[in-house]
């Protein structure tokens, strides 16, 4: 160890921060429900066995998620508010589902040509700090999630989403 003078202090390796134990076991929890309820979605069946599976997978996968956010020393920090918008994506993704099928329906049928576009929407970009980051992520995410429309980007001078839309009305397009 190193040591400058008489008067110095020992310099030692600083030991990495550990999370509490109860707190990893909260994350890998939450890891094991949100991957075992992908599980189940995915899977479409609720027998003993496919559950077990799905279960066993779901422990796997939360353990190497936490073991790796962990080692990597981040901390998904996902706030509240943030989650409000989810209570609409059903309702989104099944609308957007039937405008898709039916501008399909009248391709095929009539060979009429969807009207797509460019949109741009206000949002705000926030800061750049990880909460800030994984803020945007969600939002995009969830934007895109549905099946008539995708997000390019944000725009962080404008504080601005542009988005294509496979049918857009003709109220909504951009200019």
């Amino acid at each position: 160890m190193p040591v400058s003078s008489r008067n110095s202090r020992v310099t030692r390796p600083r030991p990495p921060d550990k999370a509490p134990l109860a707190a990893r076991a909260g994350a890998w929890l939450a890891w094991w429900v949100l991957l075992m309820s992908f599980w189940v979605i995915l899977d479409d069946s609720i027998a003993t066995d496919e559950l077990l599976a799905g279960a066993g997978a779901a422990a796997l996968a939360a353990f190497l998620a936490e073991l790796v956010t962990y080692q990597a020393a981040v901390r998904v920090r996902i706030r509240a508010r943030w989650l409000a918008r989810v209570i609409g994506l059903p309702g989104q993704l099944a609308g957007d589902t039937a405008i898709v099928f039916a501008a399909l329906w009248r391709r095929l049928a009539h060979g009429e040509e969807p009207p797509s576009g460019f949109r741009v929407l206000p949002v705000p970009y926030g800061d750049d700090t990880a909460e800030g980051k994984i803020r945007r992520a969600l939002l995009v995410g969830g934007e895109s999630i549905a099946p008539n429309t995708f997000v390019l980007g944000i725009d962080k001078t404008t504080d601005t989403m542009v988005i294509h839309q496979l049918v857009v009305n003709e109220g909504e397009a951009a200019e």
